[in-house]
């Protein structure tokens, strides 16, 4: 995987030496419709015998089109979607800066000045439902007529539907701001991940027998609902990557009359110290709601009875028996590996 960076309409990096087959698109999630049209972007790489480049942009277009609904915290930040691509059949990843300029750029100017001059495209493949241009106004319909002008195919991916409605990041958010990350995790073709490294807290886990990882999210990393989750966490140990089943609070810690929100993580029987490592959690059921209880033994007794219920199977789902061996793609090892965020 090579990462490309575009400064204003030309690459800083040597020209492409081949054209490429272009997945474009937001990519937020990289989510199973993602990976169905970059599937089709290798199909198309493989017959022609071009490299496929995921072209995408950041921050969300959302946030600077002046309705963001939240949209400063992304289901998969750069670094993230960068090492999901590589996984999913990009050999290239091209994130563009989403300023006013981009944003005012005419339809029919993105094709000529980013598509054909900037990346050099043989084929585009989309999405549906896939928008580019000032306000919008560029549809999969003008890509095609206009690369059959200017010498590239396109394809035009239909939507990719589970349980009868179409996968999409903002099926997925509100999943998340829901606390439904099993759906999410259907969605994904994946459990949800949070990461961060760990930091000191406060000590009143340890203090109550119930010791916490304190894990540093990144702020344009979105947080699902808050609650306590089953969850199973990842770290380094020796070189080698480890995973545990753990139970994860998100929340502002209402017992103890906390502020802000915080993920925290316990890991049941884990003895050693985490500080400083990176961490990653992946979420899989929702066990409960935070509560506010009326003293720190009340809350710890909750916390021994949220994990034997999880332990026993009768959890939600069975989560922690069912999901002992997921398969993960392997950019979740590499962000570990390379010691990120």
């Amino acid at each position: 995987m090579r990462k490309l960076v575009m400064v204003g309409k030309d690459l800083d990096s040597e020209v492409l030496r081949d054209r490429v087959v272009a997945a474009i698109g937001v990519f937020d999630g990289l989510h199973l419709g993602h990976r169905a049209l970059i599937s089709e972007a290798k199909r198309m790489s493989d017959e022609i015998g071009s490299p496929v480049l995921l072209m995408t942009f950041h921050p969300h277009p959302r946030v600077l089109t002046g309705d963001p609904e939240g949209h400063e915290r992304l289901l998969t930040p750069p670094d993230e979607k960068m090492r999901l691509a590589e996984d999913y059949g990009a050999s290239y990843f091209l994130s563009m800066d989403f300023t006013r300029e981009l944003a005012a750029t005419s339809p029919e100017d993105f094709v000529r000045d980013y598509l054909v001059r900037g990346v050099n495209v043989a084929h585009v493949v989309c999405g549906f439902n896939f928008k580019f241009g000032y306000r919008g106004k560029g549809t999969p319909t003008d890509l095609q007529r206009w690369g059959a002008e200017q010498g590239f195919g396109v394809t035009v991916v239909p939507p990719f539907e589970i349980r009868g409605e179409t996968v999409s990041s903002t099926r997925i958010r509100s999943a998340l701001k829901a606390g439904h990350v099993g759906e999410a995790a259907l969605l994904l073709g994946r459990p949800y991940c949070l990461y961060g490294q760990v930091e000191r807290g406060d000590g009143r886990g340890r203090r109550i027998g119930i010791a916490t990882s304190n894990i540093s999210v990144p702020p344009d990393k979105l947080l699902p609902g808050n609650g306590v989750y089953a969850a199973y966490a990842r770290f380094l140990r020796a070189g080698e990557i480890i995973s545990l089943p753990s139970v994860v609070n998100i929340g502002t810690r209402p017992t103890f009359g906390g502020e802000g929100v915080r993920v925290e993580c316990h890991i049941p029987g884990f003895q050693g110290v985490l500080y400083g490592l990176p961490m990653q959690v992946f979420l899989l059921e929702k066990i409960r709601d935070e509560f506010l209880f009326p003293d720190a033994s009340s809350l710890g007794e909750q916390v021994l009875a949220d994990i034997e219920f999880l332990r026993s199977g009768m959890g939600p789902d069975g989560a922690w028996r069912k999901a002992g061996s997921f398969t993960l793609p392997g950019g979740y090892d590499r962000m570990l590996q390379a010691n990120l965020p």
